[in-house]
């Protein structure tokens, strides 16, 4: 868990767009507010993990991607 924590607090820091900040900080209160928890099948674990393995290579999307599929998953909870 704390390398978890050391990788979020990197690339907080990284971060110097301050409505970059705004929005990671509204999608982190939306997740934190949630009082279920969400399991997931098989399958998404496995996207989940490969999409970990993207960013980590620096394979991303654009920002104005992400914020629409971030939205969508929103929808999904």
């Amino acid at each position: 868990m704390a390398d978890v924590k050391e990788k979020i607090h990197k690339l907080l820091n990284s971060i110097e767009d301050e409505e970059t900040l705004n929005q990671v900080m509204e999608d982190v209160m939306f997740y934190k507010s949630q009082k279920k928890v969400v399991s997931l099948k098989s399958e998404q674990a496995k996207e989940l993990q490969e999409a970990i393995k993207e960013a980590d290579n620096n394979e991303v999307i654009s920002w104005n991607d992400f914020k629409k599929e971030i939205n969508e998953w929103k929808g999904k909870l």
